[in-house]
């Protein structure tokens, strides 16, 4: 599993990494109002100054620091899955590297297309946004159902042969 979470890293580097330098590549060519919210069909109804990009960007950093730094300490108590995940630390690392490359997933495309609205090129969010809300939403049911299976599996080891 250590190979699987090593690469989701990577790619999750890779996606901000290419946000950052999207925005700085398309930031002066933005006029100094964008989107900066879209309603549930994916239509801006908010906006604001271009330079909210730099707070996303800032946060999708922030965001990677410390779920890359969470994946190192399974107990951290900010961490927040089921004791039974953090207990195999390999599994810990994965669930918390899935996590990271939805968050940057849905970050990046989130700022991604903002630039594209305030750019002219597109007139609302896309669809790829509820389709990662949907994906991150089916992994965290997976997740606890994954977690549930663990515990029924152990509880039925736990008991005696002599207890039925």
């Amino acid at each position: 599993m250590s190979k699987v979470s090593f690469f989701l890293k990577v790619i999750s580097v890779c996606i901000l990494v290419f946000t950052w330098i999207f925005t700085v590549l398309n930031f002066g060519n933005l006029p100094e109002t964008i989107p900066v919210h879209y309603d549930f069909a994916g239509n801006p109804d908010g906006f604001g100054s271009k330079h909210t990009l730099w707070l996303l960007n800032g946060l999708m950093t922030a965001m990677f620091l410390f779920l890359f730094y969470v994946s190192k300490k399974p107990d951290f108590p900010l961490l927040n899955i089921p004791q039974n995940l953090k207990d195999d630390p390999a599994t810990a690392d994965l669930v918390v590297a899935v996590l990271m490359i939805f968050a940057m997933s849905l970050l990046g495309n989130i700022s991604y297309e903002s630039m594209l609205n305030a750019l002219g090129k597109t007139s609302g969010i896309g669809t790829t946004t509820n389709y990662l809300l949907g994906v991150i939403f089916i992994f965290i049911i997976g997740m606890l159902m994954y977690s549930w299976r663990l515990s029924q599996k152990k509880g039925s080891e736990e008991q005696s042969p002599f207890e039925h």
